[in-house]
């Protein structure tokens, strides 16, 4: 709660102090990323356009009151799915980490409508900053995914992850608030993405972990990435051909939206699954304290529902998060 509480409020803080600066500096921008020989500068609602990036769609063509109307609403698939996965999480009670994450995953939703829908320096910030606290929070996940530490000194209660996120996550908003650095912050988050997957393939050689369920998942998750990054070379190394005259724009940065909601999803569910084999694991251990290792079966711990062929972690027997929490 309190590294969502601090990172969201900080998003606010800093681009409050630095959006008319910003602003009056990109009004009339000559440096802005776009994909075309000519920047589009078609003018509507939110105009001028101050973020440092145009994509492939063309501004303002069904709507005067959304910018890039299809890369708007294909954002809100993320929104969707992080709101499905919320109440999922609710419901059956998981962890507190899992329920951030899929907030933070409902926030890239609404921060990337915003920034498509109005092309705003401010827009782009409520979508590429979220990014990055997402991978924070998943990293945490990730590396704690096998420890079950209580702080029991209450004065000096720091996890030193969360202090480190918290620091990562002020400085990049800094850094990145001030100047928006397409390749960079891009080349940042593949980074993060990367050692995300990394990480996620060392927990599953691990005994707990090592299920067909979880490498199904991890082949979705992985697997997902490649026709999203399809989409977003092909939208940037042909749109001067899809846009021309006689060319068809079958918006593909929309397409990667769509990929990368329901990759993520995969992600998290990913994410749920390992987790609760982890606490079954530690039961396990602490009941068969003789038994080796091997012993333990995870295929009869974890059960993967699919719905409308999505993926959901079957929490039937939830009750033992609880137990396993008060130990």
């Amino acid at each position: 709660m309190l590294i969502l509480r601090i990172l969201s409020g900080l998003v606010f803080w800093t681009v409050a102090i630095e959006a008319r600066s910003v602003l009056n500096r990109q009004t009339h921008r000559s440096d802005v990323k776009h994909f075309e020989s000519k920047l589009d500068i078609t003018a509507g609602y939110w105009s001028p356009s101050t973020s440092s990036i145009d994509w492939c769609e063309r501004n303002y063509v069904v709507t005067k009151y959304i910018a890039e109307f299809w890369n708007c609403i294909s954002s809100l698939v993320m929104c969707l799915l992080a709101g499905i996965l919320f109440v999922h999480g609710l419901y059956n009670r998981v962890e507190k980490r899992f329920l951030f994450l899929c907030l933070s995953f409902g926030i890239i939703g609404f921060g990337s409508a915003y920034f498509h829908g109005t092309l705003t320096h401010v827009g782009q910030m409520a979508d590429e900053l979220p990014m990055v606290y997402s991978m924070i929070i998943w990293w945490f996940i990730l590396f704690r995914m096998d420890q079950f530490n209580k702080l029991t000194n209450k004065i000096y209660a720091f996890d030193l992850a969360i202090v480190f996120g918290i620091f990562y996550g002020v400085l990049w908003t800094y850094l990145h608030s001030l100047q928006s650095f397409v390749i960079i912050f891009q080349a940042h988050f593949a980074l993060m993405v990367l050692g995300g997957i990394i990480k996620l393939t060392f927990l599953y050689r691990q005994t707990q972990h090592h299920t067909q369920s979880i490498m199904h998942l991890i082949m979705m998750y992985v697997g997902l990435l490649g026709p999203a990054i399809i989409c977003w070379i092909i939208d940037q190394q042909l749109c001067e051909r899809m846009n021309s005259k006689d060319g068809f724009n079958p918006q593909l940065h929309a397409w990667w939206h769509l990929f990368c909601a329901v990759d993520a999803h995969v992600g998290i569910v990913c994410g749920e699954g390992m987790r609760l084999l982890s606490i079954n694991f530690k039961q396990y251990q602490a009941k068969h304290a003789n038994l080796p290792r091997k012993s333990f079966k995870p295929e009869d711990h974890l059960h993967i529902d699919f719905h409308f062929g999505l993926p959901f972690v079957d929490y039937s027997n939830a009750k033992q998060i609880e137990k396993a929490k008060k130990q």
